[in-house]
């Protein structure tokens, strides 16, 4: 059962001023709010809203939105975004009085939505041509598109090739800002719904019922090693993108994903709510991304390997375990340091060999202050939680599937798109 939070139009005789008090109903949508030159995306948990005369809000729903009085019959709005204002007589939806001044109402999506899926005509750098440039996001009628998530993906063997996003981005978003990450150049330009219409992603009950049942694996392998979880460990964004977690789900090592994966992803957290701190330097643009296949030793014979793929019982396409996953982090506040960009890159498998982990890259993790000061400073070298290794852009030869250039700014696919949102 919904939970049902009333809208209450107050008047205040003192002054002859009129207030709006505004609490937000279930299925909760989304609040635009204007201030002054600004215009923000409130924060999801706001549940008070207060209007003065002539003063306005912009609600948005992609299945329609419902004003349902104390009493008589809802009223139903056949449009993903509306303005509401609020006068000394009530609210008004367009020219026309829908509350009186004294009476009560709620204000609620017609029924529970998700982020909508769109194509961009521009591609993510790095996003082979052969792929497809998705963007997580919604529009909003005359203001400018909200874009959560891009996704680099490809449709032919339906296999997620990277994200791109803001990193614990600000809660109240302004929609007129330019923050610098990739997302800024590209559109939502053409709709698609949703994906898992057409295309089958393996769910975690999918997993669960292959996991133990790899025999080909031979007596080495441990399916209790692994579980099945999204790319997106960010846990605001994972929540709020939660319906698309088929779509972006890979297979872990789980004590990598529990244990430094965590680790840095809270070291980046920390950083990108400090931005004006010398040593953190606020917010990061980052991808995330899959590099090969992880093998392991065949048992008959320790120089011999054999690719970590996973076979179901009904023949579908082998799930891999990919060999590492890799995080490109790029500051938006630039200090001339090496902590400007590098890449992270964690080791998805426990087969590894000493004389493997200690070659990849020279290691920058403690060049880094925000991470040298961390519990990721510490463990991030110690296989029990997983190993991870920080990389100068230069230095990842021994990474397949990564194919940014330094400071990579988006290539256009559409001489008529835009540069920017």
């Amino acid at each position: 059962m919904w939970r049902t939070c009333w809208v209450w139009l107050l008047l205040s005789v003192t002054g002859a001023l009129a207030v709006c008090d505004l609490l937000v109903g279930e299925p909760r949508p989304i609040v635009v709010k204007k201030f002054g030159s600004k215009t923000a995306v409130v924060k999801h948990t706001l549940t008070n809203i207060q209007l003065s005369p002539n003063e306005s809000i912009t609600i948005h729903c992609p299945t329609g939105i419902s004003i349902s009085q104390y009493s008589g019959q809802p009223i139903k709005v056949y449009a993903d975004t509306t303005e509401l204002l609020c006068s000394e007589n009530g609210i008004y939806l367009d020219d026309r009085q829908i509350i009186e001044q004294h009476r009560s109402a709620s204000v609620a999506c017609s029924a529970g939505f998700t982020q909508t899926l769109y194509e961009s005509n521009r591609s993510l750098s790095g996003c082979a041509a052969d792929a497809m440039t998705l963007i997580i996001g919604y529009k909003l009628n005359g203001l400018p598109d909200v874009k959560k998530l891009g996704v680099c993906f490809d449709l032919a063997s339906s296999r997620l090739l990277f994200i791109s996003y803001l990193a614990y981005a600000p809660r109240n978003v302004l929609l007129e800002r330019q923050t610098g990450q990739e997302l800024d150049g590209l559109k939502l330009d053409t709709y698609l719904g949703s994906l898992s219409k057409y295309f089958s992603f393996p769910t975690k009950t999918d997993f669960q019922q292959m996991i133990d049942r790899q025999q080909q694996l031979g007596a080495l392998y441990d399916g209790k090693l692994f579980e099945y979880d999204s790319l997106l460990q960010d846990a605001p964004l994972n929540k709020e993108l939660s319906s698309y977690s088929d779509m972006l789900s890979i297979v872990w090592m789980r004590a990598l994903r529990t244990g430094n994966w965590l680790n840095w992803l809270n070291a980046l957290r920390v950083a990108s709510n400090h931005a004006d701190d010398a040593v953190y330097r606020g917010q990061f643009d980052v991808r995330l991304g899959l590099s090969g296949v992880a093998t392991l030793p065949i048992a008959e014979s320790c120089n011999a390997t054999r690719p970590l793929l996973l076979l179901d019982s009904a023949g579908n396409a082998p799930l891999p375990v990919p060999e590492h996953i890799w995080a490109h982090v790029r500051a938006l506040q630039p200090t001339g340091t090496v902590a400007d960009e590098f890449v992270v890159v964690a080791h998805n498998s426990p087969y590894y060999t000493v004389p493997e982990l200690g070659s990849f890259c020279a290691d920058i993790c403690a060049e880094i202050p925000w991470l040298r000061e961390s519990l990721f400073g510490q463990l991030h070298l110690v296989p029990q939680y997983g190993v991870v290794h920080c990389c100068r852009m230069d230095q990842l030869q021994k990474l397949t599937d990564f194919s940014f250039q330094k400071a990579a700014t988006p290539k256009s696919t559409s001489s008529n798109t835009s540069s920017t949102a």
